[in-house]
């Protein structure tokens, strides 16, 4: 049984607790031989729950005068554009939990929310609070947030259809990147109060200006922007959202009829009359201008058809040209599943578990029919990634196109007249234009490449063309990377992309060949020339500078790549090993 739990409906501790998870800690994922849980321990082992010590660092050495104190990772919002994402030094984040969930100021942040959302007398809808799931497995939450996005946004959209005529979409342009972290403190006490105390030299005093100096610390004393990638950023920017919103409420008239549903900086607005939505846009886009923020013009637009406008551009196409027939909830289904349970029950004189039923049945009645080849299928996505680039219902259609072919051998392949070789160049290239789908991508690169026998294998497709160098399966994967590394050195370069392909080969680097050697001497990404040097024993990169700690206080970063988690790893990238929106259940 799994429960939703909302942050603010947390006490102190249960909310350090949730802080303290991994997945908190960095949103993005990483391949599971990083291993974040070993470096929020080692924070917390110097910590505990007091904020960090003056003795720890140098005299005059405040990390806030260092660069470089977190590691930034380029990840790309599309092939030619790039979000950063923040992993924060483990002492940086964990003195911010701890400040945060002292409970004086736990209680405070809490009472502040509600006195906002009261505020907002049910106009705005927030549905991006940070939540947990009382489950004892780590993938189910992850389930559970992907889902919740299209149950608040998608579903919620198309009710709202009964009683409104249009639906106009806005969102906040490179929100995280902008905030004025000064604004932080207006959300948490009012820009009026925090003014007033500024002026009467009690703004120290205040929680909203120690938020604000924190994130200002962790960025080199910048004011603009806060780190992106962590839930204490993520709660910190509904809080400054929830405040905007509650302005917003005060600015438009209690007589215009509207609703708003917002996720995070996505708002949805509903309005009777057309006027009207565009009093409300206007309105937010002048106190936006207050907060130094402003609306994202190429996402903007404005229907009438609210079903249709609840549900985005590519998802529509892709209902229409899916080569996917499932059968899920239909008689065709359902009724040869009621009776072998039944069946079961009977025979073996006892009750099944739903759940376990469930993916009993599901492995051996295929629920799926394929309307297209093997070839054709993969190309039939390609085509949809080139008219709708970076599209997250891709995610959906190549974990589609994996489960098909799973059960197929190197020489199934060849007799249905496809060439796995052939599957790779269409997968490549679909990654390389398409960066949202780096995970799910390389999972599938990873399950085709498994199926080649690479005693048939030629080289002479690929960038090195010298089948010498190649002398056992797993080199055939190096000469893939290091051929796809270089293709990609060319192009627009994918810093998360690398991340995963070294997932593909991480377990045979130790080995010193013609093929891991290029590979190792080719890496660019600083996380990936790091894991490198802790395999091969040489000296370690750094991704932290620590030059402000004392050196008895250094995390002893080796320990961050489990070795162990390393010889563990399986050819095919598990599910359980990267985080999949479970788009196949929004349909």
């Amino acid at each position: 049984m799994r429960k939703k739990v909302d942050v603010l409906s947390m006490d102190n501790e249960k909310a350090r607790e949730f802080f303290m998870k991994p997945s908190s800690y960095f949103s993005q994922n990483l391949p599971k031989y990083f291993n974040l849980g070993y470096l929020l321990e080692s924070a917390e082992s110097k910590l505990g729950k007091k904020q960090l010590k003056k003795e720890m660092y140098f005299e005059n050495k405040v990390y806030s005068n260092f660069q470089n104190v977190n590691f930034l990772i380029q990840t790309n919002k599309t092939i030619s554009t790039y979000r950063p994402i923040t992993l924060l030094h483990p002492y940086i984040y964990v003195d911010y939990v701890n400040f945060l969930t002292e409970i004086k100021i736990w209680e405070e942040l809490k009472e502040r929310f509600q006195n906002l959302q009261e505020e907002v007398k049910e106009k705005i809808i927030c549905s991006s609070l940070p939540f947990d799931i009382e489950t004892s497995k780590e993938d189910d939450s992850k389930k559970e947030m992907a889902l919740n996005f299209w149950k608040s946004i998608e579903q919620e959209t198309i009710k709202y259809s009964l009683g409104y005529n249009y639906l106009l979409k806005l969102d906040i342009s490179n929100f995280y990147g902008s905030i004025y972290t000064h604004t932080l403190c207006w959300a948490f006490h009012g820009e009026n109060y925090s003014k007033e105390a500024k002026n009467s030299k009690n703004l120290q005093k205040l929680t909203g200006d120690k938020c604000d100096r924190k994130f200002q610390w962790m960025n080199y004393g910048e004011t603009v922007g806060i780190p992106q990638g962590n839930v204490i950023s993520d709660l910190m920017s509904e809080l400054l959202l929830a405040y905007i919103d509650s302005e917003l409420v005060k600015k438009i008239d209690d007589e215009i009829d509207y609703k708003i549903i917002r996720y995070r900086d996505d708002y949805r607005i509903f309005t009777k009359r057309l006027e009207d939505s565009t009093l409300v846009k206007r309105e937010l886009v002048v106190l936006l201008q207050r907060f130094k923020l402003s609306l994202g013009e190429s996402k903007t637009s404005q229907t009438t058809d609210i079903i249709s406008g609840s549900l985005k551009e590519d998802k529509m196409y892709w209902i229409e040209h899916d080569p996917v027939t499932k059968l899920t909830s239909d008689k065709f289904y359902r009724s040869p599943k009621i009776l072998m349970k039944k069946s079961l029950e009977e025979h073996k004189n006892k009750k099944y578990k739903t759940r376990v039923f469930n993916e009993f049945f599901k492995k051996h009645f295929h629920n799926r029919t394929y309307q297209a080849t093997l070839q054709k299928h993969l190309l039939i996505i390609k085509v949809f990634s080139d008219l709708y680039p970076n599209s997250g219902q891709l995610i959906a259609a190549l974990h589609e196109f994996e489960g098909r072919l799973l059960d197929l051998n190197y020489k199934d392949f060849r007799n249905i007249g496809t060439e796995v070789e052939v599957l790779i160049a269409i997968l490549v290239d679909i990654i390389k234009k398409n960066p949202k789908i780096t995970e799910i991508g390389v999972k599938l690169l990873s399950t085709l490449l498994k199926k080649i026998n690479f005693e048939e294998f030629e080289m002479k497709y690929l960038e090195s063309n010298n089948s010498n160098e190649v002398q056992s399966d797993f080199e055939v994967k190096l000469a893939y990377i290091n051929s796809v590394n270089h293709k990609l050195s060319n192009s627009n370069y994918n810093d998360y992309l690398e991340i995963w392909m070294q997932r593909l080969v991480v377990k045979n680097l130790k080995e010193s060949t013609t093929l891991s050697d290029l590979y190792i001497e080719q890496s660019k990404n600083e996380l990936v020339k790091f894991c490198n040097s802790i395999i091969r024993g040489k000296e370690m990169i750094q991704i932290f500078n620590e030059d402000w700690l004392k050196d008895e206080h250094k995390i002893e970063l080796s320990k961050f790549i489990n070795l162990n988690e390393i010889d563990k790893l399986t050819d095919i990238i598990s599910d359980d090993e990267i985080y999949l929106a479970e788009y196949n259940q929004m349909t």
